[in-house]
């Protein structure tokens, strides 16, 4: 049975923890916070050294802020272990790509949650079913009121879910992006995002994400916070919207239709649910998990890689740093 280590247990740390212990697996943990210490489950074993957890594990989980993720990272790499790096990969896309280029020959998964999320995940199934048709527009809500993180804006934190997961479901990269980004605490980063993409094929979609808006619920995994995390997905046969929150996905097929007098009338069918599943954070996470202990035991990944997880999704962001700075357009490679 493959030994585990995990760096970090802060908030989402201990996320991972939960979601071992429901695998009945248990991992090492270094975190060099005290603080962060003492808030960990009963029995928590600690190493002191990251060395000493490497030497003693076959693979690592980091669940830091990203600003650390490049050079934990690479440690893992080069001490030859099998990575699970959770959200955001890395700062920028030039940074997952030489992450990437390091990690041959090691499975290597990024922390996606809506990849694992079963309501994303039929959303995907039915787009490559060709269930939607022509896709028109997909647009997605990550906000709410909760705390401004320290290591990173909203970009990073939220908008990142989205920047991969809207991809994933279109089944194509977005060629153009157009940012809005605010800084409304004054504190030097990006707490509220607006993003607008367009794809090769014609289909649109937006992002908006943050941390000053109105909530609808609480956060399941931050105290004190509300938040909303919504997904629609339009397309010339059917339409869909999914709350993660509230743990509903409403799917309608069928289209607009011309009318009297130059009108085109809606002509859908009654509400379906796909009979996806719900799972709380700790199961998506488990789910997560799973798939990275099955990978390394087959060696066939399961999950976003650090190309198509870290350097896809951050191309995005990093398009749209560029197009709030300059106040344009920005062209995709």
């Amino acid at each position: 049975m493959a030994r585990l280590l995990l760096l970090g247990c802060g908030a989402f740390g201990r996320v991972h923890l939960a979601a071992l212990a429901r695998l009945e697996r248990d991992a090492l943990v270094h975190e060099p916070d005290a603080a962060m210490r003492a808030l960990a489950p009963p029995g928590t074993r600690f190493v002191t050294r990251l060395e000493e957890g490497l030497a003693a594990s076959d693979a690592v989980i980091i669940a830091t802020p990203p600003a650390t993720h490049v050079a934990l990272a690479e440690a893992v790499l080069r001490a030859g272990r099998d990575l699970f790096l959770e959200k955001p990969a890395t700062e920028t896309a030039e940074q997952s790509a030489a992450l990437h280029a390091l990690a041959a020959g090691r499975i290597v998964q990024l922390g996606l949650f809506f990849r694992f999320h079963p309501k994303a995940r039929a959303l995907h199934r039915l787009a490559r079913e060709g269930g939607f048709g022509r896709l028109h527009h997909l647009s997605a809500r990550m906000s709410g009121l909760k705390r401004a993180r320290g290591d990173s804006g909203a970009l990073l934190n939220d908008a990142v879910h989205f920047a991969d997961l809207i991809p994933w479901i279109a089944g194509e990269a977005p060629a153009r992006v157009f940012a809005t980004l605010s800084d409304p605490l004054g504190r030097g980063r990006e707490d509220l995002a607006v993003m607008q993409l367009v794809f090769p094929s014609g289909a649109t979609a937006m992002i908006e994400a943050g941390c000053v808006l109105p909530g609808e619920h609480a956060d399941a995994v931050v105290p004190g916070a509300e938040t909303r995390k919504l997904l629609a997905v339009a397309g010339s046969a059917a339409l869909a919207e999914v709350d993660f929150m509230a743990e509903t996905l409403r799917l309608r097929r069928g289209r607009h239709v011309p009318g009297a007098g130059g009108a085109w009338m809606p002509d859908f069918g009654p509400t379906e649910d796909l009979g996806a599943g719900s799972l709380d954070p700790v199961g998506v996470v488990a789910a997560e998990l799973e798939a990275f202990l099955h990978a390394m035991e087959t060696r066939i990944p399961q999950g976003p890689d650090l190309h198509e997880g870290g350097v896809l999704p951050l191309r995005i962001l990093d398009a749209a740093r560029r197009s709030a700075h300059e106040g344009r357009v920005v062209e995709i490679d």
